[in-house]
């Protein structure tokens, strides 16, 4: 079965990511009346069945993508459409069970991983070619690793990539998909494919006030928690990961460099669990 991806994704540092794409309808495209009598119902059972399963998705991710967004400073709206437009509804063979790959992030450092065909928009034109794309345990580790691509820092500028789309810097929604727009994704419909999907399944009801504090994350933890959380060793400084938290925000807590923390630790894809142990 073929994957598609979007045309430009990072891993990491530079690895290259990409979406599936989704055919939209053409506003005020006329339908075209022929004397014939046409049978409409298996097309509008087909419309149903898509609008359910994306429904379905959107129920299923919405509140953690509320959660992730609203820590990680982003929207979850085009969180969500993200996940619908490259995951084809939720019904593509990588986002669903054992993958459960929301947005078609490849894995090329030797994690859990499935090979896949893939059309890949290279020149001007859709290729297809197989890739490996990483495999996570629930839906919840895909959004929290997407959420983490997108607040990375370039390996060149030290800046964050995408930071056009948090909500800090996008007044709403819409800047923040043009954002993304030739810069996450090479498509030049992105956005309005986003934008679409935003306004049809009404995801701005996701969408919570930022959380963002400079310099300051949020990050939920008891004050047993946060007491036990970092521990001095003979070798240095660990920290034990609690509910809630993500590689940027224990860098920014405890002010070291994103990349060194990744690298110090040997994360791939910015994946962290509960109870680990990272060294600081």
């Amino acid at each position: 079965m073929t994957q598609k991806t979007r045309s430009q994704r990072h891993q990491k540092q530079a690895t290259p990511r990409r979406p599936l794409t989704m055919a939209l309808p053409l506003a005020g495209a006329a339908m075209m009346v022929t004397p014939m009598v046409v049978d409409v119902s298996q097309q509008v059972s087909a419309d149903e069945v898509g609008y359910s399963q994306a429904q379905q998705l959107i129920n299923q991710i919405g509140p953690s993508a509320s959660q992730i967004a609203d820590q990680y400073d982003l929207y979850a709206s085009v969180m969500i459409a993200q996940a619908l437009l490259e995951s084809g509804n939720g019904g593509s063979t990588l986002s669903s069970a054992p993958y459960y790959n929301l947005f078609g992030v490849k894995e090329y450092h030797g994690g859990p991983s499935v090979w896949l065909s893939t059309q890949e928009y290279l020149n001007g034109q859709w290729v297809t070619m197989s890739e490996p794309f990483r495999q996570y345990n629930s839906y919840y580790e895909s959004l929290v690793d997407h959420a983490n691509v997108l607040v990375s820092q370039g390996a060149m500028t030290g800046q964050p990539r995408y930071a056009g789309s948090f909500k800090r810097n996008a007044p709403s929604y819409y800047e923040a998909t043009a954002a993304l727009t030739g810069r996450y994704a090479t498509d030049p419909t992105y956005g309005q494919k986003l934008n679409w999907l935003i306004q049809n399944y009404q995801l701005t009801q996701y969408d919570t006030g930022s959380s963002y504090v400079e310099a300051t994350p949020v990050v939920e933890e008891t004050a047993t928690q946060s007491a036990q959380a970092a521990v001095q060793t003979t070798s240095g400084t660990t920290y034990t990961v609690v509910e809630g938290d993500s590689l940027w925000s224990i860098a920014q807590k405890y002010n070291v460099s994103l990349d060194d923390l990744i690298a110090k630790n040997n994360i791939s894809g910015n994946l962290i669990v509960v109870g680990q142990q990272l060294t600081l």
